[in-house]
């Protein structure tokens, strides 16, 4: 029972003989109520704020009001008296509106509440102006900051608009006090002066607007580059509390170790999901040698009930020939799972019936989040290490180009100057020897540059990318070459990528250490095999026991094993020449 407590203790984060525990990259908990990132913070509320509309700032209006209030009180003070006490409750409210509207101003701002205060303002104006003389009446200045108000909040029409129906309105009333054609001039000289307000205040209203897009572009950049700052020092905080290592090959190895540690179990294996083959691919196993891969249709019965499973399934008596590994009665099958996407699973058999019972299928569902997240994390971060490489090679091929060859370019012309200058004396026969050295130089730069270049693309195929690096190496070397790649479709990219790889390695070794005459590079699909073949006739190789530097078959054989592939390296049977040969299931198109 205390052996049992440990192993659950130790599932959980450590144990007095484990004190490390379980460490892996970027499954810590976090609590959920931490305050999450300015930028983001900034983000969301800019989110908001654009269901509004902006406030615009621009000159302020309670000069225009005051001036229009004094001169309305000039004119009409001297018609003041009791029998005319209409227009002194008229001065008296026109004031109060007056003051009222500077204390608190309309905000620039065209949103259905600024406009409905605007015409509520204009038609007080305009009964203001109704009620004492129409276009005599000394409140008639009150149309001036109502009509710029208009203009600064919602634009020049609408300021037009609010102008127009007052003028119509107090020239009706004015023409049929003082004749027809006096009313019409009076109507068209006010209509002229609001028409002229309306136009100012409407430029106004459109500068404002593009200095507050200017302001919001500014503001948006700013905004993400704090949030890239943001996310930069959380990504450095990560990096510096990392438990674990984010290499592929090091997450799986320790999964691997920890399962070893945890379960007793006869077979374990650790199979890798790949998207592109649709395959569950074994990365890592214990017990047996590494299985096969498994389409994700052609599971073993247990891999395919535990992909359909929240849990860990536990089967008790695995009929023989069931499991992964060909002598299991018994078995804990778990899916690896993040971000919502099936990550790889876990096997773990015994060669017994009723091997494992549920406190071992517990602790592997408790373990599977963790491994994961941790299998996913590293698949990620090989991606965007991938990406981060592709980049630096073309980085490199320019500075060299940019650099290097030009500087290399312009020795070269200094020592054929020198030789023109020399003539025929005693340093000419090294200046040319120097002359011949930096011209080799130059084409090693080129052959570089070339290299670093050539890969495999959406629009270059694995044919056209191998044809052209082997018309390369013939120029280069006199070893005369052929392709023949046959295949009815084009694979998959990171597919091709891959294989374009394993074939530049096999034929530059070739051309460095086989000494062949011929080098021919060929490719076939029959039904759902593709078999790919890089043959010479040089020296032949030991496959058995290679030098370290010899064809590269440890990079090979780990880029074939990306793939499923079986990858064969031998002699030929008279011994002139060596023949790679990779073959892999792909399903036919339907």
């Amino acid at each position: 029972m205390a052996d049992d407590t440990d192993q659950l203790r130790a599932s959980r984060g450590g144990s007095p003989t484990d004190p490390h525990g379980l460490s892996w990259p970027l499954v810590e908990r976090r609590r959920a109520n931490r305050t999450p990132p300015a930028g983001i913070e900034r983000r969301h509320q800019r989110a908001a704020n654009d269901l509004m509309v902006p406030t615009l700032a621009a000159a302020p209006l309670w000069p225009f009001r005051i001036a229009a209030l004094v001169g309305a009180l000039v004119r009409a003070v001297p018609d003041l008296s009791w029998h005319n006490w209409s227009l002194g409750v008229i001065v008296v409210v026109a004031a109060i509106s007056t003051v009222v509207a500077c204390i608190r101003p309309a905000p620039y701002r065209n949103d259905q509440n600024v406009r409905m205060r605007i015409v509520v303002e204009q038609a007080l104006n305009t009964a203001f102006v109704m009620l004492s003389g129409a276009w005599a009446s000394p409140f008639v200045l009150f149309f001036v900051p109502t009509g710029l108000l208009a203009g600064f909040a919602s634009g020049a029409v609408f300021s037009a608009y609010a102008s127009a129906a007052a003028v119509a309105v107090v020239t009706v009333q004015h023409t049929a006090n003082v004749g027809t054609r006096p009313g019409l001039q009076d109507g068209a000289l006010w209509a002229a002066l609001l028409g002229l307000v309306a136009f100012t205040s409407g430029l106004a209203h459109r500068a404002a607007l593009d200095a507050a897009r200017q302001q919001q572009v500014a503001y948006d950049r700013v905004s993400k580059l704090a949030e890239a700052n943001s996310l930069l020092f959380a990504l450095q905080r990560v990096a510096q509390t990392l438990p674990a290592s984010l290499d592929l090959d090091d997450v799986l190895d320790s999964t691997i170790g920890r399962m070893r540690t945890m379960v007793r179990h006869d077979a374990l294996t650790v199979f890798v999901a790949d998207t592109t083959t649709q395959r569950m691919v074994p990365a890592r196993s214990h017990g047996i040698e590494l299985p096969r891969a498994f389409a994700l249709d052609k599971l073993p019965h247990g891999m395919q009930t535990a992909m359909a499973s929240p849990k860990t399934v536990r089967i008790d008596r695995l009929p023989a020939g069931e499991g992964v590994s060909p002598a299991a009665r018994s078995g804990l099958y778990a899916a690896l799972s993040a971000r919502g996407s099936l990550i790889g699973m876990i096997a773990v058999e015994s060669n017994s019936e009723s091997g494992f019972g549920q406190q071992d299928a517990e602790v592997v569902h408790g373990l599977t989040e963790p491994f994961g997240i941790a299998i996913d994390n590293a698949r990620m971060f090989l991606r965007i290490r991938t990406l981060a490489a592709d980049e630096e090679r073309s980085r490199i091929a320019r500075d060299l180009h940019d650099h290097v060859g030009s500087s290399l370019a312009m020795i070269g012309f200094e020592v054929d100057r020198a030789i023109s200058m020399t003539g025929e004396s005693d340093v000419t026969p090294v200046l040319r020897e120097l002359r011949e050295q930096i011209s080799a130089v130059v084409t090693d730069v080129r052959d570089t540059l070339y290299d670093l270049r050539t890969d495999v693309t959406e629009t270059r195929s694995l044919a056209s990318t191998t044809a052209d690096f082997l018309e390369r190496v013939q120029q280069r070397s006199g070893i005369l070459t052929h392709c023949d790649i046959r295949l009815d479709e084009r694979l998959p990219l990171i597919v091709e990528r891959e294989l374009w790889q394993i074939v530049r390695e096999a034929i530059v070794n070739a051309e460095r250490h086989a000494e062949p005459q011929h080098i021919m590079v060929a490719a076939r699909r029959t039904g759902d095999t593709v078999t790919l073949t890089v043959r010479d006739d040089g020296v032949g190789l030991d496959a058995k026991t290679p030098r370290p530097d010899s064809y590269g078959l440890v990079g090979m054989r780990e880029r074939a094993h990306r793939l499923d592939a079986a990858l064969t390296v031998r002699s030929l049977d008279n011994g002139d020449g060596t023949e790679m040969r990779i073959e892999f299931q792909r399903e036919t198109s339907s």
